[in-house]
């Protein structure tokens, strides 16, 4: 049982008007109660205090950068916090690691408000139990060992590995893409909204040098390239599924 509120949101945005606008729309069309600061030195205590379900953490606050609280909140709090980070930066450096560190949405400026709320519905949907990200019993062979999509872990022999979230997302959308034939390609724009929440369309070089990334890091974890890619379509659009190497164990 989770210990956190999930109609609660800390935010935290430098900008006054903006953290008024987002929190009229989070509180008058969501439902939520929203506390608000622009200091990254009050972030933790405020989500300590509130119990609050939810961050909303802008890159740049009043007092420095927070992308360094995304660790602490996890240790603190698992996955039980659920995280969405705000920034004007337009490299995805930063987008690329804070996932890979555990954010759950990454959004840059500009967005909407509503938009996000959206999102953030969809996201809350893994606490009640639904939605694609949890995929219940599958394991897979890969290499000597044995992953389980379900608690991203990855055990060979008495040693177990904890993947990454953002890579463990990956192999999870992919492996609940089967068909007669085994493993079956996802398209990179099915990839973006389930890793990402945008639209590949609005940037598919961003997204698809992303899914690169993923990939190359995927197999730096693994040993061995589990993923196979191609292109599809009149547009030559990118497309993934797991290697034939990666076997579906069947329950007993």
């Amino acid at each position: 049982m989770s210990r956190r509120d999930y109609r609660r949101i800390v935010l935290a945005e430098d900008e006054p008007e903006r953290a008024l606008e987002m929190s009229q729309v989070l509180e008058a069309l969501g439902n939520y109660e929203v506390r608000t600061t622009k200091y990254k030195r009050e972030v933790l205590d405020l989500v300590a205090k509130t119990s609050a379900g939810w961050l909303i953490l802008d890159l740049n606050l009043e007092d420095g950068n927070s992308a360094d609280l995304v660790p602490i909140i996890r240790e603190e709090y698992g996955e039980e916090v659920i995280v969405i980070v705000l920034s004007g930066y337009f490299e995805d450096y930063p987008e690329y690691s804070l996932l890979s560190e555990g954010v759950d949405l990454y959004l840059r400026k500009p967005y909407s408000p509503k938009a996000m709320l959206m999102q953030m519905e969809s996201l809350k949907a893994r606490i009640d139990g639904g939605g694609a990200r949890k995929q219940v019993g599958i394991k897979l062979k890969i290499g000597n060992g044995v992953y389980d999509v379900d608690i991203r872990t990855y055990r060979v022999g008495n040693k177990e590995v904890r993947i990454p979230r953002t890579p463990a997302r990956m192999i999870a959308i992919l492996a609940s893409t089967r068909d007669e034939d085994g493993w079956a390609f996802v398209k990179r724009g099915q990839i973006a909204i389930y890793l990402w929440g945008e639209d590949a369309a609005s940037d598919p070089n961003y997204f698809t040098n992303n899914t690169r990334r993923l990939k190359f890091e995927l197999k730096q974890i693994f040993g061995a390239d589990i993923i196979e890619a191609t292109e599809q379509g009149r547009w030559l659009v990118p497309s993934y599924k797991l290697s034939s190497d990666v076997e579906f164990i069947e329950e007993e």
